[in-house]
């Protein structure tokens, strides 16, 4: 018969949650500690910087000898922290659980399968009934750490998050060629035909700041191509094609703060993880990439074709190691299909980019687009997604 635990104190971060599992806890305290007594306390705390905020649980443990452990979670729920910004995009808690507890194991498999150890994510821990959030491994204590800087990615820990997204892509694409019937557990990009709800709501409301901000930017002269480009994407949504784009289970949010890395000690990159699944789909690859590369690196616009050029090595390498028998992308057709969906670089310059500029720091819309970091990019960025086409209406 197990031991009940017993909490005798609570951290001064953040209240414990209602729905915090106090059994869950005990089964996977039981399960690293076995001789585990009681917890003798719990510290919470929202990491807000994230795609999609975690709550993570520090607990004080006492084994049966009297000695007391320190034992960490990251915990993933459909409720989330009310506090801090929200990203307009559309996410499912049930989407993210299917992806870690079934997808991505099976991901990780294909490579065991080719003599390759590869992981997209943290660890996941089993519990003994179906819980309502998902136990995380604690690897911000293992020398992780969110990868947004609003100085952006030097070009050796893009490559890194490069390779990763593209080994990713890989795998998924084998895993639906294997596994035909499987792509309808998952939601399909642009299956709804326009934004509704709150995620309506908040895209538009986004749009209307970037537009108020040109001015005081000094990018007034975009204003009216700004604006009757935003009416354009609004009343016509993307129709992606199946028989002529790559496609993939998708991220669905690889931004860069959701891009967890582990450095050396020189700073180098060793390894790259995604946290967030909530937004995961079946898409075209290129719209994961347009996120990332408006995103994360410090040079955007003069290293684009570079990094794209990378990626595409890294996927045909994995395509082939993986014995991928469908179709492999050129790198002409995802440059064709980066045109075709140009509208998903604006949406991600316009959108996305200015939370991640801002470090979580404010929840002002009025100051992400006055952000000085912000300003700069949006300078830079419009002309480029005017000459490369991305900013064009059909």
């Amino acid at each position: 018969m197990s031991t009940p635990i017993l909490l005798t104190q609570q951290s001064q971060d953040a209240f414990v949650p209602a729905w915090l599992n106090e059994k869950d806890l005990e089964s996977l305290v039981r399960e690293e500690i076995p001789d585990f007594r009681k917890i003798e306390s719990i510290r919470c705390k929202w990491e807000q910087q994230l795609s999609q905020p975690a709550l993570r649980v520090q607990l004080q443990v006492q084994s049966s000898d009297n000695k007391n452990r320190q034992v960490g979670y990251l915990l993933k729920s459909p409720e989330s922290s009310s506090n801090g910004l929200k990203l307009p995009v559309k996410g499912d808690f049930s989407v993210e659980r299917h992806m870690y507890e079934i997808v991505l194991p099976a991901l990780e498999e294909l490579y065991r399968n080719v003599g390759k150890v590869i992981h997209f994510s943290p660890l996941i821990y089993a519990t003994k009934k179906k819980s309502n959030c998902l136990y995380l491994d604690n690897i911000l204590n293992k020398g992780y750490a969110v990868s947004s800087t609003p100085k952006g990615l030097s070009t050796t820990a893009m490559e890194a998050a490069l390779s990763k997204l593209a080994a990713y892509h890989a795998a998924t694409a084998c895993y639906i060629e294997r596994n035909t019937g499987k792509i309808r557990e998952l939601p399909k990009l642009g299956s709804q035909a326009v934004s509704v709800g709150a995620v309506a709501e908040l895209k538009s409301l986004f749009q209307m700041k970037f537009h108020e901000s040109l001015r005081s930017n000094d990018a007034r002269e975009y204003e009216d191509k700004v604006k009757s480009f935003q009416k354009y994407v609004k009343g016509n949504p993307t129709n992606s094609d199946l028989k002529t784009s790559f496609y993939v289970i998708l991220n669905g949010s690889s931004w860069s703060n959701n891009l967890l890395n582990q450095t050396d000690a020189f700073g180098n990159v060793k390894d790259s993880l995604f946290i967030d699944f909530h937004a995961a789909k079946y898409g075209p690859a290129v719209y994961d990439l347009f996120s990332l590369l408006l995103t994360a690196p410090a040079e955007k616009s003069v290293c684009f074709d570079g990094f794209v050029k990378y990626y595409h090595d890294q996927l045909v390498a994995n395509l082939n190691l993986l014995k991928f028998q469908g179709r492999k992308p050129s790198l002409t057709d995802l440059q064709l299909d980066l045109l075709k969906y140009g509208r998903w670089a604006f949406e991600v310059a316009t959108e996305i980019l200015p939370i991640i500029l801002s470090e979580f720091e404010s929840n002002d819309l009025d100051d992400l687009f006055k952000n000085p970091v912000f300003a700069a990019q949006v300078r830079e960025l419009l002309p480029w997604l005017e000459n490369r086409g991305y900013f064009e209406e059909d």
